[in-house]
């Protein structure tokens, strides 16, 4: 979605809770789930679960009701029932599935909550299809197969889109090599693109997994000849 999403009064907020107390935090007046969403606030869902659209649902605050609209192939499950490219109200308890990995139970978050959810809370907080992934090390990136990002041992408050996706694991079974502009960009898309896409696809995934994406560590060009991928760190910077 394009232009500047506006930040909803914390009332009006609401959160979908997992399995092993994993949470999201609803306070955009838009959020869409699927595999190949990556606006502010949206629900990127595992990209090797083929039951879910790049955009499946969407969940749409409007007139201080939230609604679950349908946009997929597929369909959603809310409280066991599919529906189609239709809208319906939720509320609180009300439970919804998507594919095969994702489901969580709809809350809504008001004044009179007895532990009230902040933004702040949840900023090491995100949506993790499978609970039971754990880094096999607490040094360095590592990008679990639900495309969820985890820096030094902290699963970090952002997933990646299927493109972004696909260019750390292919850069990450190559650490510390550099690999030339054509091979990485067939890697990433299957077909031939410019370099201007692959840069601005290592920025935006920069803004995702480094401390300072102005001074990368992890995610460093070659000018004029590739990408590395540094999944320790690395203190060369670009070139």
């Amino acid at each position: 979605m394009t232009g500047q999403r506006e930040t909803i009064q914390p009332i009006q907020a609401a959160l979908l809770q997992g399995a092993g107390n994993v949470r999201i935090l609803l306070n955009l007046p838009l959020i869409r789930i699927g595999r190949g969403v990556s606006g502010e606030g949206d629900i990127v869902v595992a990209p090797d679960d083929t039951q879910v659209s790049r955009e499946h649902a969407r969940l749409i605050l409007d007139l201080g009701r939230w609604l679950l609209e349908d946009c997929s192939r597929n369909g959603t499950l809310v409280n066991g029932e599919i529906i189609h490219t239709q809208r319906v109200v939720l509320g609180a308890g009300d439970r919804i599935q998507i594919g095969s990995s994702f489901d969580f139970v709809f809350k809504d978050l008001n004044v009179t909550d007895a532990s009230p959810v902040t933004d702040q809370q949840f900023a090491a907080q995100q949506f993790v299809p499978n609970t039971r992934e754990t880094p096999p090390t607490d040094k360095g990136i590592w990008i679990s197969p639900s495309a969820a990002i985890w820096r030094d041992g902290v699963c970090l408050p952002a997933n990646l889109s299927r493109t972004e996706y696909r260019l750390l694991k292919f850069l990450s079974k190559r650490p510390g090599d550099v690999c030339d502009y054509e091979t990485t960009i067939h890697a990433v898309w299957g077909m031939a693109r410019d370099k201007d896409s692959l840069h601005e696809l290592i920025y935006r995934v920069r803004r995702k997994i480094e401390v300072d994406p102005a001074q990368p560590k992890y995610l460093i060009i070659r000018a004029g000849i590739g990408v590395v991928f540094f999944s320790l760190g690395s203190d060369s910077g670009t070139q």
